[in-house]
């Protein structure tokens, strides 16, 4: 009997729909339950001013910090109102995906989000193959609008793909969906 092991979880759906926020306390749960487990990785969260969101920025585990994309900047590739920096993007985000894989000692890599921000970085896509590919776990959100990716992502046979669009806004219904990544994670460690 042969017996799959998942070890990438990929959690997409609308904006809106609940994906930073299971992802985030998966991420919880797992620091919580394994305190000397080494995960590594990096959120994206909204800027806001006076009630609008403005922006967004890019913060690894070890708290370094960065402008993802912003209302105000002049230059960069252009996804609706922001313009994307792609040199913070360098400096935080790929530098902590690098980090993570070098480092023998992290076991789960979690990325929030892959997003068509990210993806105008010449060398994200790569990277996260290679993050596919690895021993490592990952736990990622993904643009529910990159369709490509995650049918690609979803003919793995190492790989699960949770989409929220599906699931009611039941609060149950979504801890449940929770529950069910985090044993998968707890049962690959």
């Amino acid at each position: 009997m042969l017996i799959i092991m998942y070890k990438n979880f990929f959690i997409t759906g609308y904006p809106g729909s609940g994906k930073t926020t299971i992802f985030n306390n998966i991420v919880t749960d797992l620091k919580e339950n394994i305190p000397d487990l080494h995960l590594y990785g990096f959120i994206t969260r909204e800027i806001r001013e006076e009630g609008s969101r403005v922006g967004f920025s890019i913060e690894n585990y070890d708290g370094k910090k960065g402008i993802l994309s912003h209302i105000y900047y002049k230059e960069g590739p252009k996804v609706g109102k922001y313009r994307v920096n792609l040199r913070d993007f360098e400096n935080v985000g790929m530098n902590t995906l690098h980090h993570a894989l070098r480092d023998s000692g992290i076991k789960i890599i979690v990325i929030d989000e892959i997003g068509k921000m990210e993806l105008f970085h010449p060398d994200f896509l790569k990277i996260i193959e290679r993050i596919i590919n690895s021993e490592n776990i990952l736990l990622a959100t993904i643009s529910y609008k990159i369709t490509e990716l995650l049918a690609k992502f979803g003919n793995r046979s190492d790989t699960l793909i949770f989409n929220l669009e599906n699931a009611p806004k039941d609060t149950r219904k979504r801890k449940e969906l929770k529950e069910k990544i985090l044993k998968s994670i707890l049962k690959r460690l």
